[in-house]
């Protein structure tokens, strides 16, 4: 299965494939948007609370003590952070999810953690590998239910914002459905709820 995301993007070079979507141009940039921090590792605060980047190594350790993260959010099937932050003072979570078959059960675990986070006034780190693709969802979806943007909105930057999304990936706009937002909002809302769509 891991070599599946490569052949998809080699097969669908000719209709686009891996390219990443355009990015808007510095001056047309809404300045809500996610803010730059650091370039090389696609680092962005995206919040007062919630920063995401690609995959942390040796080198982003400093900024994250810089920036008071205090909780890890790891949404790739490889499992790093254990040993790249295992010394570090950091709450680590890991959430595998496999970009071509991302669901709205993924994002509501990670709508979950970051709801917990908040509870106790932590910052929060997403990442991915690329920081791109999934940990772009994330955000938008986090966008759409703690800060109430609208899915356009959310989806504007998810794909346009300059972190890389990729245009292969229709899968995850098409998660962002009304229906799906509600769904979320009322688990998060009655953490009772069962879903029967839960794994």
């Amino acid at each position: 299965m891991k070599v599946f995301p490569l052949l998809l993007c080699v097969l669908s070079l000719s209709l686009q494939g891996c390219v990443r979507t355009p990015d808007l141009p510095e001056h047309e940039r809404p300045e809500h948007w996610g803010q730059l921090i650091h370039e090389t590792h696609n680092f962005y605060k995206i919040s007062d609370s919630v920063f995401r980047s690609e995959q942390p190594n040796h080198e982003l350790k400093p900024l994250l003590q810089q920036h008071e993260i205090a909780v890890v959010i790891n949404l790739r099937s490889r499992d790093k952070d254990s040993k790249i932050l295992a010394a570090e003072n950091l709450k680590l979570r890991h959430i595998p999810i496999h970009t071509w078959a991302l669901d709205r059960d993924d994002l509501l675990k990670v709508m979950r953690e970051i709801q917990s986070a908040q509870q106790h006034n932590q910052r929060v780190l997403l990442h991915c590998y690329h920081g791109s693709d999934r940990t772009g969802a994330s955000v938008a979806m986090y966008r759409i239910i703690f800060e109430h943007w609208s899915i356009d909105q959310a989806l504007q930057e998810m794909k346009h914002g300059g972190y890389g999304f990729h245009r292969i990936w229709g899968n995850i706009e098409n998660l962002f459905t009304p229906e799906n937002v509600k769904w979320i909002r009322d688990q998060l809302s009655n953490p009772s709820l069962v879903s029967h769509d839960m794994h």
